[in-house]
């Protein structure tokens, strides 16, 4: 089964909304598996996640855009935490909550920026992993931007909680993508729904 499939049919599984019409994007992240769709050992600290997008055509779901990326803070920020509660991680599922604005306060750009209630793991013990972690649900700046081109190996301060593309450049291309959704065209406060999966639940036999 290809792997457009196989997101599609998880999605479905778990009742989650896809956008079918022609041109629509759906942004999904799988967190531990390359963009090609090969899983990893989702070693923290590192870009070793895929950054996606899937449309339809002709009523076939297809991988439109795959990045590397990451769903998790690094090392810095779970030492460091914004929140004296722990770094958040984001909790798995499906959120409506990102709309096209500027990430950063110095030299800021494009990205989408969280404007709908999320839910995240407060990482207090500081070992990189949700369980036993408190999920908090609310406003905590998870936008979806680049990671300033930092090495694979080494998130660094690239990430706090957020959706953050390793690539510059593949950023941009990953922007250009999602405001080519006829929803946005049609309407630029449009909110992007946004889907988390966990690799190894993906390809677990069902």
């Amino acid at each position: 089964m290809k792997l457009a499939e196989k997101i599609v049919k998880y999605m479905e599984a778990k009742n989650y909304h896809l956008a079918r019409k022609p041109g629509e994007k759906n942004i999904i992240y799988v967190e531990g598996m390359d963009p090609n769709g090969t899983l990893n050992a989702d070693t923290p600290n590192h870009f070793n996640d895929a950054r996606l997008i899937l449309g339809f055509r002709d009523g076939l779901p297809t991988i439109e855009g795959a990045w590397e990326a990451t769903t998790e803070p690094g090392y810095y920020y779970t030492d460091n935490p914004m929140n004296p509660n722990g770094a958040a991680r984001i909790a798995f599922g499906q959120y409506r909550a990102w709309q096209v604005g500027l990430h950063g306060y110095s030299n800021p750009h494009e990205a989408l920026v969280q404007v709908g209630l999320v839910k995240v793991h407060r990482d207090w013990n500081r070992d990189m992993m949700r369980t036993g972690d408190e999920i908090h649900e609310g406003y905590f700046g998870i936008n979806q931007h680049h990671g300033w081109d930092h090495p694979v190996d080494d998130i660094h301060t690239a990430g706090a909680g957020c959706f953050v593309g390793h690539d510059i450049e593949q950023h941009f291309d990953f922007m250009d993508r999602v405001k080519s959704d006829p929803r946005y065209r049609n309407d630029h406060e449009f909110i992007y729904p946004t889907t988390i999966i966990p690799g190894d639940k993906l390809f677990a036999p069902r």
